[in-house]
């Protein structure tokens, strides 16, 4: 027995995306024409009118300085004084000030003190520490106690060498032996010497110093 088969130009199936594509078209047209029968389009335009601003012109009136007195002058002032010659009716205006007077200059700063190992070309005693036994005999400094009495001492002076290569603020650091007089000798002593003074980055500076001397009877 022969099956029949359709007429492919007549089967559904074949052409069911078509089918659909084509009606929802024809639907969508189908609503617009709905939705643009029954829709109206108005605009409404509404106008205000703004408020209407009054200028009013007002005359403004014209100012004027009033002149005003001068100040009072200053009362006079009398300025007290001891002095009989000043008269009793000076005031403070009739005296003269010299603005232009100059200050009193400024206290020197404070002296640059270098310790004896930190300076770079130390203090020399002009000639030598042979000199300050020869100024003690010369001068005759040998203490008059400790000579009857035969005893030899020792001092440690301490001391400042200026930058003129003066010495000064002299102290007795150790005395041997004590009361006889021996510091003071070698502080008369140490008065007279000169010393060429040190020098710390090529200028001349005050050196903390110290000499022994020793007090030898012959």
């Amino acid at each position: 027995m022969k099956t029949r088969r359709k007429n492919p130009k007549y089967d559904l199936k074949l052409h069911y995306p078509q089918v659909v594509e084509v009606s929802l078209i024809i639907t969508l047209f189908i609503i617009a024409g709905i939705f643009l029968a029954s829709k109206k389009f108005e605009f409404k335009r509404e106008l205000k009118k703004a408020d209407q601003v009054e200028l009013k012109a007002e005359d403004i009136p014209v100012t004027q300085q009033i002149k005003r007195p001068p100040p009072p002058a200053r009362p006079s002032i009398p300025v007290e004084s001891d002095d009989p010659e000043i008269k009793e009716d000076v005031t403070i205006d009739d005296i003269e000030w010299d603005i232009f007077d100059e200050p009193p200059p400024p206290p020197p700063p404070p002296e640059e003190v270098v310790d004896f190992f930190a300076v770079e070309v130390q203090p020399e005693l002009i000639g030598g520490a042979q000199a300050i036994y020869d100024y003690i005999v010369s001068h005759d400094l040998y203490p008059e106690m400790a000579r009857i009495a035969g005893i030899n001492g020792d001092v440690l002076i301490q001391f400042v060498v200026g930058a003129d290569g003066a010495p000064r603020n002299f102290v007795v650091a150790q005395e041997k032996p004590t009361g006889l007089g021996f510091g003071e000798a070698g502080i008369k002593a140490m008065q007279a010497m000169r010393f060429k003074p040190g020098k710390q980055r090529d200028r001349f500076v005050s050196v903390n110093m110290q000499q022994v001397i020793r007090f030898r009877m012959k």
